[in-house]
């Protein structure tokens, strides 16, 4: 089936690499060997790496039928190594004596690279089954699946999907056929009672597939149809006898026997995979270019419109799943001034982006990502999304692209009928010839196509957001003021150069760890491993406070996530012990509070110092009543009293955090903060507090 190919895939890959890394090995550990002659340079030994690739793929393709490659155990594994290596051994000895090169061969060499390819593509393979490929199912390239059943039926689905070892999909949700209200509950994924208009719900799900796996639901062929005809992959299940010494037909999920109808996309697998491999070459190719243009439009913004280079925007993308969208920002800030004024609301940079058409360039990063594709369908906005159009709903059964037929058109809305014959005559061939007629008329300045409303519309929103955001917290200021001596002149000054070389220094210290750790973030569910936290700094300031993520993605909807006792908690202290929403991996950046690290930004850009009052939302400001102003006196800091000497042990419930925050603005000094510096370097080894 499905999964025993694609999977195999991986084990290719992984023999691939365990050759390579054999053949630097066996050839380094040999130069280090006493030698009776000179050993040769590693160009003389290529073509043995070449032979035994060459060899590799001969025994793959016509000489071993092997089993699948994901359901093999560790012994089988081991064994099945073995069995490809002894073939690739012989052919190798043969195709060396018939070439009549095996006298340049060092004997202890070939004994060496056998060896170690052995114990390396064992690891390998076993590694990229247990921990590399069980990954992809919290990715967001995973398949996400709606499986439609009953309530007593719910345990054995879930046992079958999520037991198995296939490691293509994700089950996004239930719809429960014998439910009428939401009185059922699966932890981590949400159920929805059955309704009239169900097909409305799944068809506006970020859903790629639906597993049927009830004969409750009336007129499943018209069902079929009109999930297929919105672009989602429909599975029929089927009941398994499991006959071992039977032939399987058809396809299996997990370890659901199934019929599958397929999302109108003509042409699957190879062709697919080829297209997305050209996706990401042609990225990485102008990805340099990009960054070229970042550097210019950002000193150029710096001139004549200070503001946010790049305007993110939400589309929906492939099966409804939800990207923010990157654009250079072509507008003024002060855009709906210059309207009234009857004057351009265009930067001079904006300008130029928009005649060249190079204000999508950012677009490259989404295509890196796997949000969008060279050549697609148009990512249609939450509004038209909502809006129910089946035109738009059906195209999205395929990454959508930063170009396509309907950017032939001068107006996008003239292009939805074409999209819909990109969707059935899809080849690579289509593809580049949308490619190159898009190209000339560029170049022949032919291009046509007026920006909707709609995107100035966005593009002003977010501008307006950005200057509310700019806008400082209003509080009383007169409550409180301290007497600014000479003394505590020189101490800020010198607090402030100690921030920024220190944080200077940690962060070029620090890279490697930060690297490290951006990947293991990736790795556990994919998604972006920052994020920026809306927080009030000096003054009332507000600031973006960053953070490496530690929660799962898409976890906006407290109410379905928590408990009851939870949710009060959270309103109370902000904080949630056990908390739901936290990854594994982010259960260790928090204990270890690794995930401040990334505050070292904030300490460099002057929002945060390495000592001060921990940085608070605006809700919590309300707690401190006529202490705000007290508190927003200082900069806030990456540690502080709080969290050195109490961290999450001092609650706001019992008064004793904010005792503590106004006992370091009291006090504040060089001595409190090196104690502080120290204590909070104790506790984090410890672990005091940590949540």
């Amino acid at each position: 089936g499905n999964l025993k190919r694609v999977s195999s895939y991986f084990m290719y890959i992984s023999d691939m690499l365990a050759f390579l890394f054999a053949f630097l090995i066996a050839y380094a550990i040999r130069r280090m060997l006493p030698n009776l002659y000179v050993m040769p340079h590693i160009r003389v030994y290529l073509p043995f790496l070449f032979t035994t690739i060459g060899s590799y793929i001969l025994v793959m393709t016509g000489l071993i039928s092997g089993d699948n490659y994901i359901l093999r155990r560790g012994r089988a594994e081991f064994l099945a190594v073995m069995k490809m290596l002894l073939p690739v051994f012989v052919l190798d000895v043969v195709l060396l004596f018939f070439s009549k090169t095996s006298d340049r061969y060092s004997r202890v060499f070939v004994a060496l690279f056998f060896t170690i390819a052995f114990l390396l593509d064992c690891a390998f393979r076993i590694i990229v089954k247990k921990a590399i490929l069980p990954k992809y199912r919290k990715s967001r390239g995973a398949e996400k699946i709606y499986l439609v059943t009953e309530k007593k039926r719910i345990d054995e689905f879930l046992e079958k999907l999520n037991d198995s070892r296939d490691w293509r999909f994700q089950i996004a949700g239930i719809v429960l056929v014998d439910a009428r209200e939401d009185t059922i509950r699966v932890p981590g994924i949400p159920v929805i009672p059955w309704s009239s208009d169900i097909l409305h719900i799944l068809s506006l799900s970020e859903t790629d597939s639906v597993l049927l796996g009830t004969d409750l639901v009336r007129n499943r062929k018209q069902w079929t149809e009109q999930l297929r005809d919105f672009g989602k992959t429909v599975y029929l299940s089927l009941d398994d006898f499991n006959l071992t010494d039977s032939t399987r037909m058809f396809d299996y999920l997990g370890e659901c026997a199934v019929v599958s109808y397929l999302a109108p996309m003509p042409v699957r697998g190879k062709p697919i995979a080829a297209k997305r491999c050209l996706d990401i070459l042609f990225a990485l190719l102008f990805m340099p270019i990009l960054v070229v243009f970042v550097i210019l439009v950002g000193l150029a913004d710096l001139l004549f419109s200070r503001g946010p280079l790049l305007v993110p925007v939400i589309r929906i993308g492939k099966s409804g799943r939800r990207f923010r969208q990157y654009r250079f920002r072509v507008l003024r800030m002060d855009a709906e001034a210059r309207i009234q004024k009857q004057k351009s609301p265009y930067s001079p940079v904006g300008k130029v982006l928009r005649a060249l058409r190079l204000d999508g360039m950012p677009m490259l990063y989404n295509i890196l990502v796997g949000d969008m594709s060279v050549i697609g369908p148009r990512a249609c906005s939450p509004d038209e999304f909502q809006g129910y159009n089946p035109k738009i709903i059906r195209n999205l059964c395929t990454r959508p692209g930063i170009m396509g037929l309907w950017t032939l058109h001068t107006y996008e809305e003239d292009g939805l009928f074409d999209e819909n014959r990109y969707i059935h005559n899809w080849n690579l061939k289509f593809d580049f010839y949308i490619l190159l007629r898009g190209i000339l008329k560029i170049l022949t300045f032919r291009y046509r196509r007026k920006m909707p409303e709609s995107w100035m519309e966005e593009e002003a929103a977010f501008i307006q957001e950005t200057l509310t955001f700019r806008a400082p917290m209003q509080y009383d200021h007169s409550t409180y003021s301290r007497k600014k001596t000479f003394g505590y002149m020189v101490y800020l000054g010198a607090k402030r150069l100690v921030d920024i070389c220190g944080s200077l220094l940690a962060l070029l210290l620090l890279s490697p760890v930060f690297l490290i750790l951006m990947i293991l973030i990736i790795g556990d569910d994919g998604g972006n491993p920052f994020y920026g936290h809306s927080r009030i700094g000096k003054g009332g300031k507000r600031i973006k406070v960053y953070k490496f993520r530690s929660m799962k993605q898409n976890t906006g909807n407290l109410e379905a996530l928590l408990t009851a006792e939870q949710l009060e908690q959270y309103r109370r202290e902000f904080k949630i012990d056990n908390d739901p929403r936290i990854t594994g991996f982010g259960t260790f950046l928090r204990k270890s509070s690794l995930d401040e690290l990334p505050q070292l930004l904030n300490i460099l850009k002057g929002e945060l110092s390495f000592v001060g009052p921990r940085p608070v939302v605006e809700e919590e400001t309300r707690i401190y009543g006529e202490d705000v102003a007290k508190l927003l006196s200082v900069k806030p800091g990456l540690s502080g009293y709080w969290q050195a000497y109490a961290r999450n042990n001092a609650t706001y419930e019992t008064g004793e955090r904010q005792r503590m925050e106004m006992f370091y603005v009291d006090h504040q000094g060089p001595l409190l903060d090196i104690r502080i510096l120290f204590r909070t370097v104790f506790a984090v080894f410890k672990q005091e507090g940590a949540q």
